[in-house]
């Protein structure tokens, strides 16, 4: 598979973070990272369709009239 570097400035204690990780599994940390961008991405992508699908849902609710609903409680 193709790759591509990317730069990324990141919080000294979470760069130690990930280097005792990586320690500790015996994984190079550019697995470790590519690992946690993937399962952010799924996570992102997955909050992003279900928002669209919350958003298509509520855009075809039937919108009755106050005065309606009133009327129609008023006759049972």
């Amino acid at each position: 598979m193709e790759t591509k570097m990317l730069d990324a400035h990141i919080p000294l204690p979470l760069a130690a973070r990930l280097d005792a990780l990586a320690l500790d599994l015996a994984l190079p940390r550019d697995q470790i990272v590519i690992e946690a961008i993937a399962a952010w991405l799924d996570t992102e992508e997955r909050r992003r369709i279900a928002t669209l699908r919350t958003l298509a849902a509520a855009n075809t609710i039937v919108v009755v009239e106050h005065d309606r609903v009133i009327d129609w409680a008023d006759s049972l």
